[in-house]
Formats: structure tokens, C-alpha cells, sequence
């Protein structure tokens, strides 16, 4: 796992790339062209599957509901900056409460994400808040980004550092297994906090434009940064979300101009 990682990782050729985008303001140069982290995002989702699968944690075991979310990704998707991703949903029989996105629109869902007693989303428009930031930070290239950053400052010792991390015991780590997990400690923990305000208001304005009810993304955060489900555990969506008060006022600040959008899409 680690070996794979590191080679895939580092024989990406170094291609300079820019993002430009009609919600995503910032334009950026990465070191990993596009289809090389669609390339990476099969990478994880492929090794993703195989360690779960040797954990005996079911994938896919709901048609309909994989149905629902799917149609749910490529609904967001399509009115998304760059349409035309591969994006595909994995759901995971576990009780953890989080979703997250690899490289190239690979979207991850798991079903404690909408448990009745201990999950964070209560409505579809709250799942669909989610799979929108989440779609927001494939978008955004926020993967490219750190990992650009990573090479930069820390080459493969970040990486091993990152698959060391990875083997501490937490629940996050017994559910999720090493393949994820390694690409969890890489990339998406190393999201600055600008990173996460961009997929906020990206994410906002992709749910508002695909006919989703933006008021839900200020709900679900509001709910995470409280703690989640009624059992007032913390979540393991806080550990790649981090709690911030200002990210909850930033969403309510954005809110009238992502119900403009909204409103025409009815």
C-alpha cells in the first residue's frame, strides 16, 4: 500500500495546470495535471475497495440507495464546474459519519452519514449539502493543491509520515482501513481553512444550482459543529471538516445569494 501510494504519487509527471471556473475565484498552478488525478482517485478508490473488502465491510449493498446517491453525485456534478469527471459513489456499511471525495470525482459515502440516531444528515437536501462540498473540493482541485504543497515542502517523507499516522488506532482508522485512510492523512487533513471556505461556498452554490435547498448546508454544519446526532458524539466528519464558528456565519452570510440561485431553478 505504501510503495503503491509513493509511485503513483511521484511518477506523475510534472505538468504545470491552471483552474479557472465561474464559482471557483481562485486560479492556481498544481503540479499534477487533471487526468492524473483522475488517475490517483482510481488509485484510492481501487485499494479503498480491496481494504475494506478484507475487513468484511459491505460496499454497494443497497442498489436503491446507491441509485439515489449516484443520481444525487451526478446531479450536483452537472452543474458543476467541470461536468465531465468521472464520478462515481462507493457506499460503505459502517457507522461512520462522513463522506469524502478523492482525486477525479471519486465520491465516498458512508452510512452513518444519515443513521436516524447518531447521523448528521436528516433530509436528502442535507445529504445532498455533503456530496456538494465534497464535489466543491474535487472542483476546486483542493487535492492538487496539497499535495503540490506536500511535494514541495516535504516529499516522500510526508507520505510516509502520513501511512505511519495512519496505523494509530481510532475508530476512523478500524472502519476506514489503511488504502483511504493513507490518502486521508496526505491530502485531505492538509485542506487549509481557505480551502474549506471555498468548498463551503462552492459546495452552497452547486446544491442551490442543482435544485437542492441551500438553507440545508447551514443546518448540517450548524449540527456538525454541535456535536451531530442526538447522541452528542463527536464525529468523525469533524476530523477532515474542522469546527469553526466563523465557517457557520460565513455559509449564513452566503445564504441569500444562494437562495437567488435556488429560487430559479424551481
Amino acid at each position: 500500500m505504501k510503495n503503491t501510494l509513493l509511485n503513483l504519487i511521484f511518477l506523475l509527471t510534472l505538468t504545470g495546470c491552471a483552474t479557472y471556473s465561474s464559482f471557483v475565484e481562485q486560479t492556481s498552478r498544481y503540479l499534477f495535471s487533471e487526468d492524473e488525478e483522475v488517475r490517483l482517485g482510481n488509485q484510492v478508490l481501487s485499494e479503498t475497495r480491496a481494504s475494506m473488502s478484507q475487513q468484511g465491510v459491505p460496499r454497494n449493498a443497497n442498489p436503491a440507495q446507491v441509485r439515489k446517491i449516484q443520481n444525487m453525485v451526478n446531479r450536483i456534478a452537472a452543474v458543476s464546474d467541470n461536468p465531465n469527471l468521472p464520478y462515481e459513489v462507493d457506499i460503505y456499511s459502517t457507522p461512520v459519519v462522513n463522506a469524502m471525495a478523492a482525486p477525479g470525482g471519486k465520491i465516498i459515502v458512508f452510512e452513518g452519514l444519515w443513521h436516524p440516531k447518531n447521523g448528521l444528515a436528516k433530509s436528502d437536501d442535507e445529504i445532498a449539502a455533503v456530496i456538494a462540498h465534497e464535489i466543491a473540493h474535487v472542483n476546486c482541485r483542493h487535492s492538487a493543491k496539497a499535495m503540490t504543497s506536500n511535494m514541495l515542502l516535504g516529499g516522500s517523507l510526508a507520505v510516509a509520515a502520513a501511512v505511519a499516522k495512519s496505523r494509530e488506532s481510532n475508530t476512523a482508522a478500524l472502519a476506514l482501513g489503511g488504502a483511504f485512510i493513507a490518502y486521508e492523512g496526505l491530502v485531505v487533513t492538509h485542506y487549509s481553512r481557505r480551502d474549506e471556505y471555498e468548498a463551503d461556498r462552492v459546495g452552497m452554490m452547486y446544491m442551490a444550482k442543482a435544485g437542492y435547498d441551500p438553507q440545508a448546508a447551514v443546518r448540517i454544519w450548524e449540527r456538525a459543529a454541535a456535536g451531530g446526532g442526538s447522541s452528542g458524539s463527536p464525529l468523525d466528519m469533524l476530523s477532515t471538516h474542522p469546527n469553526d464558528a466563523n465557517r457557520m456565519q460565513a455559509l449564513r452570510e452566503q445564504l441569500p445569494a444562494a437562495m437567488e440561485v435556488y429560487k430559479k431553478q424551481r
